[in-house]
């Protein structure tokens, strides 16, 4: 895509290149900055390759100029805050993204057999055995759950939206509590699971909430999957949050899996046909 390569252009190529797209669209300087709502003199310099123009000039320019900003910037990815604790590599983006849907199939798959340890907790004569296997099982569903966040890490970095990535993290944050905690009560403080797992339902209820409105944000991009995604998730976030409604929300928590894995496998998609 030939205007991909806007955004990372240093000046003086970025001036030459808006200049060569303004005489292509045959505006004269007066027309384009006319259209643009900004003044003859900051276009000048720009072509001249004398300022750095902020996104938003950017984005007037091209839009004038023909082109949808919005798939160039949420196209473009800008290293996050969260990258090195994720170890997510700028230059292997879009694997990273395949890598996100394939581990939320795998996520999806394991958490019914986590729920089947859950239930049957009661029926394992040989406890120590039943430990082991829910220890294992625990453990695969936070490292899958590791690589599935981390592709909305990465799609909040690509459509900057600093809530996605926000509430991304600290919901993986709180599934490793979680996991910690469903681990330790195995051993000790078992009197106090109740509470814990009160405490953690009504965690990941408001987090869930906040992760629904960034998904939310991403519908100009992405349509309605992310519409349908978001809401799904901010009603099953209040289901848990209220812990009497989580059993609604746990059936809602399926349904807004499988479109959570459809979105980074449609963020994934959309990331290539551009690259």
């Amino acid at each position: 895509m030939e205007f991909k390569n806007i955004l990372v252009m240093k000046q003086p190529e970025l001036g030459k290149k808006i200049l060569e797209l303004r005489k292509q669209k045959g505006f004269t300087q007066e027309e384009l900055v006319e259209k643009c709502n900004i003044n003859v003199r900051t276009i000048q310099r720009i072509e001249a390759g004398d300022v750095s123009p902020r996104s938003f000039t950017i984005k007037a320019i091209l839009e004038v100029l023909g082109f949808n900003y919005e798939e160039v910037l949420g196209d473009e990815y800008v290293p996050g805050k969260f990258d090195k604790l994720l170890r997510i590599n700028p230059n292997t983006v879009n694997k990273q993204l395949n890598t996100a849907w394939v581990f939320g199939i795998v996520y999806f798959m394991v958490g019914f057999v986590e729920f089947a340890f859950e239930f049957m907790q009661g029926y394992f004569e040989n406890r120590s055995l039943y430990i082991i296997f829910y220890t294992v099982t625990k453990l695969i569903t936070i490292s899958s759950l590791f690589f599935f966040i981390r592709g909305f890490v990465i799609a909040g970095s690509l459509y900057k939206n600093h809530l996605l990535q926000m509430s991304s993290f600290l919901l993986l944050s709180v599934a490793v509590l979680s996991t910690i905690a469903d681990i330790t009560t195995l051993f000790a403080f078992e009197e106090f699971s109740g509470l814990i797992t009160a405490s953690i339902f009504m965690s990941m209820g408001v987090l869930m909430v906040f992760f629904g409105v960034a998904i939310l944000r991403l519908k100009n991009q992405l349509g309605d999957i992310a519409k349908y995604t978001g809401v799904l998730e901010i009603v099953t976030g209040i289901c848990f949050f209220t812990i009497l409604l989580s059993p609604i929300g746990a059936f809602t928590l399926i349904v807004v899996e499988i479109l959570e894995i459809i979105l980074i496998y449609k963020v994934a998609l959309r990331l290539k046909k551009v690259a």
